[in-house]
């Protein structure tokens, strides 16, 4: 358990606390009080929204030439590594700034008209009134179409971890964790399957704009983050960790993240782990026939850099925890 967020750089408390649940639930231990896990759901809630903000407020701006917010950043990232160890207060503190920076910059078009767009040239003009992300959703919009010609990849529902010790039946072995399938096929987790069903989000994947949906769902899923560090274990969103056994002497904890879901599964012989199991999100998106296979391929581009942006933007889209670069390879044709 000490070992465990050692090991990860990126969403160590994710990987901690969903390493602790798996061994409860393992060990048969009593739930923690409400206390506790209103604690831990504002760690996960400060980590994910630091890294939907380092994607939303550096990434994407500099992939399209916009000068990234830096120092504004920087602020809110500072405050969000704060808000876990100064308590409720500093958390509604930095989750209503986060929800002002939406609001005011992020999504200002969207929030001074109350019906939808009539078009996606509506959308884009909308969108360039919410500040640099917001002209690198419409710069992202007028790069065209790009309607996966091979189809999507099923997008993961959210389920429970008695949902999940169900569907695994035991800990997980090395083929599943590198290649994860949900109901025996490739699925994808993060932002676009946890707000499949906005209508904004919803509307742009429809006119064959899966990339910017995710890029839109995004900045919707910071807002539910946001709201989690002002209201954690709220009644009318899941719960972010959940854990159930998995047998004798095993256990089984998902949590949601900013990429999507993460799954640790263990089991233990007296004070010995016998098995152990992890599943990233990047596996599932990542996966060798899901959602970056389907939709990277299969579509021409005018020239290299065209397809290079869009290559980059769907990697971004997928949220990687690794660094990547997109390279093109000539290969010959009989």
């Amino acid at each position: 358990m000490a070992l465990i967020p050692a090991l990860f750089a990126l969403c160590g408390k994710a990987q901690a606390l969903t390493a602790q649940a798996a061994l409860s639930a393992a060990r048969a231990e009593p739930a923690a009080d409400e206390d506790a896990r209103s604690a831990a759901e504002r760690a996960i809630a400060a980590e994910a929204a630091q890294e939907h903000l380092w994607r939303l407020m550096l990434d994407w701006p500099a992939l399209f030439g916009i000068e990234p917010r830096r120092g504004r950043f920087a602020e809110l990232h500072r405050q969000l590594g704060r808000a876990a160890a100064n308590g409720a207060d500093s958390a509604r503190e930095v989750g209503g700034q986060i929800l002002d920076l939406v609001a005011a910059e992020l999504l200002a078009g969207f929030f001074t008209m109350a019906r939808e767009p009539f078009s996606l040239g509506e959308f884009a003009s909308r969108a360039r009134r919410g500040g640099s992300i917001g002209a690198a959703l419409g710069d992202l919009l007028e790069m065209g179409t790009h309607a996966p010609p091979h189809g999507m990849a099923a997008l993961l529902p959210w389920q429970s971890a008695a949902e999940w010790a169900a569907e695994l039946g035991r800990v997980p072995d090395e083929v599943f964790c590198s290649a994860p399938t949900w109901q025996g096929a490739p699925a994808e987790t993060g932002p676009l399957a946890r707000h499949r069903a906005s209508m904004l989000v919803r509307l742009l994947v429809e006119r064959g704009h899966p990339v910017a949906a995710r890029l839109f769902a995004a900045v919707v899923d910071l807002s539910d983050w946001a709201s989690r560090l002002r209201h954690p274990l709220a009644e009318d969103m899941p719960v972010v960790v959940d854990a159930a056994p998995l047998g004798e002497g095993a256990g089984v904890a998902c949590c949601e993240t900013a990429r999507g879901v993460l799954i640790h599964a263990l089991r233990v012989d007296g004070d010995t782990v016998a098995e152990y199991a992890i599943v990233a999100p990047t596996e599932w998106n990542f996966h060798p026939a899901g959602a970056f296979a389907l939709e990277g391929s299969g579509w021409q581009a005018p020239d290299l850099e065209t397809a290079r942006r869009h290559l980059n933007a769907l990697v971004l889209g997928l949220k990687p925890c690794v660094p990547f670069e997109v390279r093109f390879t000539e290969v010959g044709h009989a």
